[in-house]
């Protein structure tokens, strides 16, 4: 019967279904065929979304559109470019710059690739980039806003996992920060064979100021992350603080915001976080279908009765979680696939919080990998570009993403190393 569900939700999401109804559908019908009572079915939408800790992931989409729609960019650009802008391949690491310090901003790889690709793409086509590398660089680099704290999945593997949420976001760091390297070697290789321009000379001064103008808006995040690393705040009155401050500084300090914009703001917001709240609700009643029948124990027991080797058992895990980030969403992902490999993880002696940071690398790549692609395919669509113009880039940045997998999976200490 697990087949069939899987197989119905696989259909229902090619024929165009929104994700959250297709894991209603499929796990009604699933209920249904199973004699389980359906009544359950209401109970888990409301029971799946009714927690407290889920705050957080509004608040900080809210806070990301809030930074993004102020000249908070311009000045993290700005810092990058003093940064990295020296180097040869220069406005291909400041992109990748860029991304690392926006995803401390907004906790959605979708919603920096929205914003990145309309600067980036245009700016470094101007400077003579190939536009489907400077595509694949804005694509891949913003995958560490799921990586890099805060982030939204880290807070659904937190949910369903029952792990600490500011323990997920220390362990980010780290790998978050390798992952940003291994994109910029990357990105250097593919300037030194094709002669990328260098952005500009690195001057002391220039880095000082540009320093000065975006220390305001890199203390948000810093305070956000901080207060919550801390135990002064917990993740869900972390990110109200964060969307506190980014309002005050837009609208008050700046004055880039007006009511107006505000009111658009948490339109986008609002929609953004229905979207996200369906699935979770949907991944809740078919998880419910799967405790019952026991799924998760089996899919544990089958992957762990492949073989005793860790390795093996690792990279198998692997493979199955790339598999379904090819297929579903991050965070039907999360709360259905999750609790069906938390067991064999336990059996294998994996902490929790590093389970956490390869799932969402996992995830990462998955969002950059048709079918669905979601990040990729957000890039495609702004940029006018087709996947397939794309992915001759792409794959190499991609490979990079999986050196950085091996790595983090095999060495803890890269996860756990801060706490």
């Amino acid at each position: 019967m697990a087949w069939i569900v899987v197989v119905l939700l696989l259909t229902l999401i090619f024929f165009g279904m929104p994700i959250g109804f297709s894991l209603m559908i499929a796990a009604a019908i699933a209920m249904a065929v199973s004699d389980i009572d359906l009544i359950m079915a209401p109970i888990q939408l409301f029971s799946g979304v009714n927690k407290v800790v889920l705050l957080a992931i509004p608040l900080f989409i809210f806070m990301g559109e809030l930074m993004g729609a102020t000249s908070i960019s311009d000045r993290i650009i700005a810092l990058a470019r003093a940064l990295v802008g020296w180097m040869r391949g220069g406005l291909a690491h400041v992109n990748v710059v860029t991304s690392m310090f926006m995803a401390e901003m907004s906790g959605s790889a979708v919603a920096d690739a929205a914003v990145m690709s309309k600067i980036f793409v245009p700016s470094m086509e101007k400077q003579g980039y190939p536009k489907s590398f400077a595509a694949s660089v804005t694509a891949t680099s913003a995958t560490l806003g799921i990586i890099i704290p805060p982030s939204i999945p880290m807070v659904l593997y937190g949910v369903t996992t029952n792990t600490s949420i500011k323990d997920l976001f220390v362990a980010g760091i780290i790998p978050g920060l390798l992952l940003g390297a291994a994109f910029m070697m990357t990105s250097y290789i593919f300037a030194r064979r094709e002669n990328h321009p260098v952005d500009e000379r690195f001057e002391l001064r220039r880095l000082g100021l540009a320093f000065v103008g975006a220390a305001v808006p890199l203390l948000i995040p810093v305070l956000v992350v901080g207060g919550l690393i801390g135990g002064f705040v917990t993740a869900t009155e972390a990110s109200a603080l964060g969307a506190a401050a980014a309002l005050f500084y837009g609208w008050v300090l700046r004055r880039d915001l007006t009511a107006k914009k505000v009111y658009e703001l948490t339109a986008i917001t609002v929609r953004q976080t229905s979207v996200v709240m369906m699935i979770i609700a949907g991944s809740a009643v078919l998880g419910q279908y799967l405790a019952n029948e026991q799924i998760p124990q089996a899919i544990a027991s089958g992957l762990g009765g492949l073989t005793e080797n860790f390795i093996l058992r690792m990279l198998l895990i692997n493979g199955f979680l790339l598999l379904l980030g090819m297929f579903l969403h991050a965070s039907a992902a999360i709360i259905v696939v999750v609790p069906m490999l938390l067991p064999l993880s336990h059996e294998m002696g994996i902490d929790p919080v590093h389970f956490g940071i390869i799932v969402c690398l996992n995830l990462g790549i998955g969002q950059q990998t048709p079918p669905v692609a979601s990040v990729l395919l957000t890039v495609c669509s702004t940029t006018g570009l087709r996947i397939e113009q794309v992915m001759g880039y792409c794959k190499w940045f991609i490979l990079a993403m999986f050196v950085t997998l091996t790595l983090v999976s095999f060495l803890p200490i890269t996860a756990l190393a801060l706490l």
